[in-house]
């Protein structure tokens, strides 16, 4: 079943951009939230090609994947392939997309000029992902970890659900500085002081993929959606957008 369907889809890939798919196609796509921007730009393109809608799900990984399992709709999830590999959903194939890189945005206005300034008392809080649940909030963790940072952090610390949700924050003044990931870092920078990359080797490797579940209600389209993700115009965008 699997060459069959890995088969088909080699030929889809041969054959997407020159034949459409039957009028009415849908597609369910769930992802990170902070990859809205770079999912909304796939998504685009995709559905103007192909005439295929893609209904779009955001939320933490722990949201997305639990919508998932529940509601047994959902074709394809975009997330860290480390954490998509520990749930019970089951997946037929595997995309890779590229390497996550977390990044601290500091708000406007703020003295913060690198991160050994995290300890400094006017650095008052700090918004990161809830780490159980959001990949970049658990490699901000584990940032604070490594640098013997976390006892000192604790106090400052404020925990949301979602990387959008930190960049909220940061946006309005109402925390320091915030973690997220280089994409949403991208979208945001006017809006923000600094963009303050962290060093990779202070946290896990993020590998970010798009994973096809064999419960998929839509083959044919989930086919169509994985070939154009590893056509040159897809891989274009996932650069563009800090992948």
């Amino acid at each position: 079943m699997r060459f069959v369907r890995t088969f088909s889809m080699l030929i889809i890939l041969c054959l997407w951009q020159v034949s459409g798919l039957e009028a009415g196609e849908k597609l369910t796509l769930a992802a990170g939230a902070g990859y809205k921007r770079l999912v909304n730009e796939l998504c685009t393109v995709y559905t103007a090609k192909t005439g295929v809608e893609v209904q779009q799900i955001f939320g933490n990984m722990g949201q997305v994947t639990a919508q998932a399992k529940e509601s047994g709709a959902v074709d394809f999830i975009i997330g860290e392939k480390q954490f998509l590999d520990s749930t019970p959903l089951a997946f037929d194939e595997e995309i890779p997309i590229g390497k996550g890189k977390l990044i601290a945005v500091t708000a406007k206005g703020s003295d913060i000029k690198s991160l050994d300034g995290l300890t400094d008392e006017k650095v008052t809080r700090i918004a990161l992902p809830d780490s159980k649940k959001a990949i970049f909030g658990k490699a901000a963790s584990e940032f604070f970890t490594r640098k013997g940072l976390e006892t000192q952090l604790q106090p400052k610390l404020l925990i949301v659900g979602t990387v959008p949700q930190v960049s909220a924050y940061v946006i309005s003044g109402e925390v320091d500085i915030g973690f997220v990931n280089l994409t949403e870092a991208m979208a945001i920078q006017d809006k923000v002081g600094l963009l303050i990359p962290v060093d990779e080797s202070l946290y896990s490797p993020i590998l970010i993929v798009a994973k096809g579940l064999e419960q998929s209600r839509n083959p044919e389209a989930a086919g169509s959606f994985a070939a154009f993700l590893q056509s040159g115009e897809a891989k274009a965008i996932i650069t563009q957008q800090g992948l």
